[in-house]
């Protein structure tokens, strides 16, 4: 009698053994038919629900464009009906949940709700209070607003978003898109109210997002009675989206003239080709060798050799999906600006001719660990997965990046430099400075407004 039950038990431990609790992605649907992608990761105790609503209010006229942004955080500070205003945000510390939403550039409202297994159903709950009846308190509307107001003004202030503001006058001009961006028409603030919130929210939250991910310890099933408790009772889409935007991104030389800067900051933005055409991973490792540290090609040719700014970075970022841009930047000495734009124009020139220095291996061993490792972060998983989604990409890649990082060679990245990248020449050139002569040639200006004149 003891030898079948120890066989069995054998098959017991050895079943138990074999179980399989690598990752997996699959392609789902809720009881009430909503599509999403599920990231399946057994050994973590926390999911992470995404969410992401299309929306193209930065884009039309007649909207008020600080409504998003007040009303991303008003929605759950705000309180909803049977919570008071601010309680959410006390008893999700509590419980260790954490709910977030945001502008997605422009082109989505995203959503995120992160929990522990153990208080799923009250976090859901929660946040589908304030999603489906928020209150929008008066009071948290008139504190959110005055905090972004007051930091809108301390930033534009310094000399980088000066610049940038100014690039955006140069790039749209007039068009809605770039008060989206900047934010910087007095008027937004103080036409603002409770009202525009209201019909920001009712437009913008439908039963219809564009993409779901949710990511973590939790069943297909659970994850779509999740999903539809959240999305029950929101509108269906009212209004067809109509995303226009019409940059001007030809080259210009432009000096924004502040005489109280302490200091001259120096920018190139140049125009990229959109994420969902591909080449991002080589981009990656392109961006951080050109100007991505003490070892950069920037740092060495500005800091090291030229010894005129504490450093000279570079970056890529999106005015909208479909817009994306290089940003090359730093502060620098005011007597070597001349110096230091010639010098980047070279060192930029001779990067785009000559690729990656030193061995491509050791450029990818930088970034490999951090995409083998996305699963242990749930929330970072969920993000890559959701950029991935909104980009068109099939589900489950953020759980094959380190494989895209791998296969990157020495011909993709000449490619992708020759293809997508601007030259040194088609760049947008802002200077903040002082000195109104400081950049030889350069269209000089006084407000960033004005470089909508600009030639």
């Amino acid at each position: 009698m003891i030898r079948p039950f120890l066989i069995c038990a054998a098959f017991v431990i050895l079943a138990a053994c074999d179980e399989d609790t690598s990752p997996k992605a699959s392609t789902e649907t809720s009881p009430n038919g909503t599509t999403f992608t599920l990231l399946s990761v057994p050994e973590q105790d926390s999911v992470t629900i995404h969410v992401a609503w299309p929306t193209d209010w930065g884009f039309r006229a007649e909207t008020n464009k600080a409504a998003p942004l007040i009303g991303a955080d008003l929605i759950l500070a705000g309180g909803a009906d049977g919570f008071a205003a601010g309680e959410v945000g006390e008893r999700f510390a509590d419980i260790n949940s954490e709910g977030l939403l945001y502008v997605g550039i422009n082109d989505h409202i995203i959503g995120e709700l992160t929990f522990e297994l153990a208080h799923r159903d009250e976090t859901i709950a929660m946040a589908a209070a304030h999603l489906q009846a928020p209150s929008l308190d008066q009071m948290w509307f008139d504190r959110i607003k005055d905090g972004l107001q007051q930091n809108m003004a301390e930033a534009q202030a310094q000399p980088t978003h000066a610049s940038y503001d100014a690039v955006r006058w140069a790039v749209f001009g007039e068009q809605p898109l770039r008060n989206a961006l900047s934010l910087d028409d007095p008027a937004t603030f103080e036409t603002i109210t409770r009202d525009d919130i209201v019909a920001w929210r009712q437009e913008v939250f439908t039963n219809t997002p564009e993409a779901i991910v949710v990511a973590g310890n939790i069943t297909a099933a659970d994850a779509g009675t999740a999903i539809d408790t959240l999305l029950t009772g929101l509108p269906t889409p009212s209004i067809d989206l109509t995303r226009t935007a019409m940059p001007d991104a030809s080259p210009k030389r432009i000096l924004l003239h502040q005489p109280d800067a302490e200091i001259t900051n120096l920018a190139f933005i140049g125009l990229m080709p959109p994420s969902q055409e591909g080449g991002e991973f080589e981009d990656l490792l392109l961006v951080h060798a050109l100007g991505g540290g003490d070892q950069s090609v920037l740092f060495e040719a500005v800091r090291t050799n030229l010894r005129a700014t504490y450093g000279f970075n570079a970056g890529q970022a999106n005015y909208t999906r479909d817009l994306r841009i290089l940003v090359m930047t730093g502060e620098v000495e005011t007597a070597k600006l001349t110096d230091v734009e010639t010098t980047v124009r070279q060192a930029y020139t001779d990067f785009r001719a000559n690729g990656l220095p030193g061995d491509l291996a050791d450029h990818k061993a930088l970034h490999a660990p951090t995409f083998a490792n996305l699963t242990d972060f749930v929330v970072d998983l969920a993000r890559t997965e959701m950029q991935g989604a909104l980009d068109g990409s099939q589900p489950g890649r953020s759980l094959q990046l380190a494989a895209e990082i791998d296969a990157i060679t020495e011909e993709s990245i000449a490619a992708r430099l020759q293809d997508a990248y601007p030259t040194a020449d088609d760049f947008i050139v802002v200077a903040v400075s002082p000195d109104a002569t400081a950049l030889p040639d350069a269209c000089v200006i006084t407000t960033p407004q004005e470089a909508v004149s600009c030639p």
